[in-house]
């Protein structure tokens, strides 16, 4: 027909021998909704649009968001695909089908400026631990670092709570934690670098880490090496200020931090 629209009712657009409602490129109902649309675009809500949103790679609402990634890589919430290696079962007792997750690793300030927000750190974390035990989620070592300031020795400095691939004694070692600080530790500097180096050494390739703290750091003189350790191991690392950054923000830390890790304030994360 010259005038395709003139067959349909008023404001509606005829295309693709369907009338759809005006501002719709699209029809939902159709057998194929996606061939109203051109390549790389789907419909959705009556409008052509891209496959996925700007920055992702893979979309966590599809029937199958790992059809996305390429293979051993999974879609996280965040919508990107991210590498979980297959378990191979053996002594842990798992199946050969079982994704197993990146290992896990909690690196905390436990000096007395973080003990009024210490609730915080303790709400999360026993979020992500409850979260991990009800989803039955597959992660073959947790391991807790605590780091405070007593002087300058790192091995007084930091000590690794736990080592273990128990979810719920990884739980009750957070929460046994004391928060005081100690003659090294009258200053508003705390040993974050300390801390995190410890874990890395001590991490399994691919580990997430995660600190937390409220304040900068002394020995920033370790960063080229934690940034060494963090990219050979392939590891991840957030670095949580809780509730927020109590140093100075033109300062040396938080800049440092950047180049160390991904920094967050506590509230805008997430237990997942």
């Amino acid at each position: 027909s010259p005038n395709p629209d003139s067959l349909c009712p008023n404001n509606e657009n005829c295309k693709q021998c369907r009338c759809l409602p005006a501002g719709c490129d699209c029809d939902v109902t159709a057998d194929n909704p996606d061939s109203f649309c051109s390549g790389g675009e789907v419909c959705k809500d009556c409008k052509c649009s891209p496959l996925l949103s700007p920055g992702c790679s893979c979309d966590p609402a599809a029937d199958n968001p790992d059809s996305f990634c390429p293979q051993d890589q999974r879609c996280l919430a965040s919508c990107q695909c991210k590498l979980c290696p297959q378990s191979e079962g053996g002594g842990l007792g798992q199946g050969q089908d079982k994704v197993l997750n990146p290992p896990l690793t909690f690196v905390i300030d436990t000096t007395k400026s973080v003990k009024p927000d210490k609730d915080s750190i303790f709400n999360l974390t026993r979020k992500v631990v409850d979260g991990i035990k009800n989803d039955n989620i597959n992660i073959p070592r947790f391991m807790l670092v605590s780091f405070n300031d007593f002087g300058r020795e790192i091995n007084l400095n930091v000590q690794i709570e736990i080592d273990t691939p128990n979810v719920e004694a990884f739980g009750s070692s957070i929460a046994g934690l004391e928060f005081e600080s100690y003659n090294g530790g009258r200053d508003s500097k705390e040993r974050l670098t300390q801390g995190l180096l410890v874990a890395l050494q001590n991490a399994t390739p691919r580990t997430l880490i995660v600190v937390f703290t409220d304040n900068g750091s002394k020995d920033l003189r370790l960063e080229r090496e934690i940034v060494r350790l963090r990219e050979s191991k392939q590891c991840e690392v957030y670095i949580v200020l809780t509730p927020a950054f109590e140093g100075r923000i033109n300062g040396k830390s938080l800049p440092a931090y950047g180049r160390m890790g991904q920094v967050f304030l506590i509230n805008e994360v997430g237990s997942d």
